[in-house]
């Protein structure tokens, strides 16, 4: 495979623990039977890494324009990436619907659907039925997945993380798609769907489960 024939790269970042690495295992798998495009996989692996810089430099090394941003607790659901790819353009942050458990406080973007909280609970058979016939909601979804063009984000400065990744408490992810929408660009939602285990990275939140 060369570099024009895949359609994207996904970006997946992964804080190392053994509960998160359980979880990661699940992501890739989902990854590889559930994705119908062909695509390159970037992963940064440690125990301790700042998040958002990461994603950065990431993004610059990705060997095509469009990316595709993934946490390793987030497992995607069949045939996720065609929708997406219907709506992704230069100018448009193409999100899809997140559903999650409610293990910690949920966005209201996002849909609430218990198939399991840790990765060994994770029903995996009933969610991919279920995402058949789930619903599509309304708004501009969760800040990840996205998928998005790599040099679209560098012109805007990817995530801006000069005076920390949580300035004045807001996620710098946050931060860059208010700024990519007041630079008059489009963020659309794809009838496209992702379990999310929420938080799973952190081994005090997965003590709690």
């Amino acid at each position: 495979m060369t570099f024009n024939d895949a359609a994207f790269t996904v970006i997946l970042p992964h804080k190392r623990n053994p509960g998160n690495d359980a979880a990661l295992q699940i992501c890739l798998s989902c990854l590889m039977d559930n994705t119908d495009s062909d695509y390159y996989l970037m992963s940064s692996v440690a125990d301790n890494q700042p998040l958002y810089g990461t994603i950065n430099r990431m993004i610059e090394l990705a060997p095509t324009d469009c990316c595709v941003y993934v946490n390793s607790d987030m497992f995607m659901a069949p045939g996720w990436d065609a929708p997406m790819l219907e709506l992704y353009d230069e100018r448009t942050f193409v999100t899809n619907v997140l559903v999650e458990p409610g293990a910690i406080a949920m966005h209201p973007m996002n849909l609430h659907k218990d198939f399991g909280r840790t990765p060994e609970t994770f029903r995996r058979a009933e969610f991919e039925d279920y995402v058949k016939t789930a619903p599509i909601l309304e708004g501009e979804g969760w800040y990840c997945p996205v998928m998005f063009s790599s040099l679209g984000w560098q012109y805007m400065g990817g995530h801006d993380v000069s005076q920390g990744e949580f300035h004045d408490n807001v996620p710098a992810d946050i931060r860059l798609f208010e700024k990519w929408k007041l630079a008059g660009n489009q963020v659309k939602r794809a009838p496209s769907f992702t379990y999310h285990l929420q938080r799973y990275s952190d081994p005090k939140e997965q003590a709690k489960r």
